[in-house]
């Protein structure tokens, strides 16, 4: 399966332009992956624009539990965060994992193995983030981004990430795909 490496640096300054005026804080998409199954159909058609299952490993805030999650399926969708094992089974779903991480990459959506498994607690308002689109146990994209000077899940400055990182983790297109959707 081959793979595309997409260089945003429209994304960049876009995250950039976000985090400018908002206390210094800056966001950045470091790489972005698309594998060539990626189907941008797939979310509008097949999910019918419901609320994408999510699963959140690690808090780089140490609050309370479920309140980073209920913070980014807010972000996400303006919901509430649902039941974490069930948006692990889910057949289409997101990964939002922060700060480190034991699995990357091809493997990272393979339900066979445990979850994914990120750090937990304070980092002095760094966050990590890797979000990974899974079909079943295949990738479909990945983002990994970071952004400093949040203050925690609660920071508007948060919610921004969230969204900006959603918008990479989707494009509207895959090159390998022409306009019948199949690959070249």
């Amino acid at each position: 399966m081959s793979t595309h490496w997409i260089l945003s640096a429209a994304l960049a300054g876009a995250l950039a332009a976000t985090a400018a005026g908002t206390g210094g804080a800056q966001a950045q998409t470091r790489h972005e992956q698309m594998w060539s199954s990626y189907d941008p159909t797939e979310i509008n058609g097949a999910h019918g624009g419901r609320k994408l299952p999510t699963f959140v490993a690690g808090d780089p805030f140490g609050g309370p539990p479920g309140a980073l999650a209920d913070a980014v399926a807010e972000a996400m969708n303006g919901g509430r965060a649902m039941d974490q094992a069930a948006a692990q089974r889910a057949p289409l779903r997101v990964l939002m994992l922060f700060n480190a991480t034991t699995r990357t990459g091809p493997r990272i959506c393979d339900r066979s193995q445990p979850p994914p498994v990120a750090d937990v607690g304070p980092q002095g308002g760094a966050v990590d983030l890797v979000a990974t689109y899974c079909r079943g146990d295949a990738p479909q994209t990945q983002v990994l981004a970071r952004m400093d000077g949040l203050s925690g899940a609660t920071d508007p400055r948060f919610r921004d990430f969230i969204k900006q990182v959603m918008l990479s983790l989707f494009p509207f297109r895959n090159p390998d795909m022409q306009g019948d959707n199949f690959p070249d």
